[in-house]
């Protein structure tokens, strides 16, 4: 089961346990729950999460946790909103309070429970405003998610792209470069996967640490050994070519040909160095004219 599947469903599970313990309240001490309110909760708490997608899953985890303030008494309101003060306290949050309400009616809210001077008209608007910041979160998550899907889709058609472009090349090279260049191809398009796979393995050990960040990152890692096969059939271009001295001038060796290849592909600085000192024809010195 997907990592991100086994939290938004750990998420459901949560507000159905909290669900269950907020069935047992009276209903005066829930001013806001209704028989509407309950049958919309029975049936979110009935539906089957076995064959659930992420995205069906966090739709109902989020729709639990917004029915849950209507169902819910001042306590477990009031909680919320001492979480949302919290919340405020730490940098880089996304739809916080403060986004959209005034951070001084927070105050005031957290106030009115501590003084026990909580109505059924402050409770209904700070439900209100929750479930407006809860909409606003899940929306977000939803946007980030489809983004993701959108570019795994598109990444997985430029990965048949490169592939095709790819062999085509290749066989144009053996084909003009005569014998023996299939050799060089394997050597320097496995070079360059490797250098790209290596690179990537890194970036997720050491930097990548969000869930946005590592849901979009693998469907680019599927592509990523592409990508550096191509950059590593380039580089042995470059070198065929005699455009651009790399190393000591020993290029044409074949263990040349594997370091470089494997270097465009690990260090996207370094290939695309190499392909602008090919690509950018310098500007001609200008001519001095003699005054007259």
């Amino acid at each position: 089961m997907q990592p991100e599947l086994n939290k938004a469903l750990s998420r459901v599970q949560t507000h159905v346990a909290e669900a269950r313990a907020l069935f047992e309240l009276k209903d005066q001490d829930a001013p806001l729950r209704t028989d509407r309110s309950k049958e919309r909760l029975e049936n979110l708490l009935h539906r089957d999460v076995e064959r659930l997608s992420v995205d069906a899953a966090w739709e109902i985890a989020n729709t639990l946790k917004r029915e849950l303030l209507m169902f819910a008494d001042r306590h477990y309101v009031w909680a919320r909103l001492d979480y949302e003060a919290e919340r405020e306290k730490k940098p880089g949050q996304w739809h916080s309070w403060s986004d959209h309400f005034n951070r001084h009616r927070l105050d005031e809210l957290l106030e009115l429970g501590r003084s026990g001077s909580v109505t059924t008209e402050v409770q209904a608007e700070a439900v209100y405003r929750l479930r407006l910041l809860y909409l606003e979160r899940a929306q977000a998550g939803l946007e980030r998610r489809v983004r993701a899907a959108q570019k795994s889709r598109y990444l997985s058609i430029l990965a048949w792209v490169l592939v095709a472009l790819f062999l085509a090349l290749s066989g144009i090279v053996q084909k003009i470069g005569g014998g023996g260049m299939w050799e060089s191809i394997a050597l320097v398009g496995l070079a360059g996967a490797l250098g790209a796979t290596l690179a990537g393995t890194f970036r997720v050990r050491d930097r990548l640490v969000d869930l946005d960040d590592l849901r979009s990152f693998w469907p680019a890692m599927r592509v990523q050994p592409l990508v550096g096969a191509v950059a590593g059939l380039v580089i042995l271009l470059v070198l065929e070519s005699g455009a651009v001295a790399l190393g000591n001038g020993t290029s044409s060796s074949w263990a040349s040909q594997a370091l470089f290849a494997f270097a465009a592909g690990f260090s996207e600085p370094f290939f695309l160095g190499v392909v602008e000192k090919v690509a950018v024809i310098p500007d001609k010195p200008p001519h001095n004219s003699e005054a007259r």
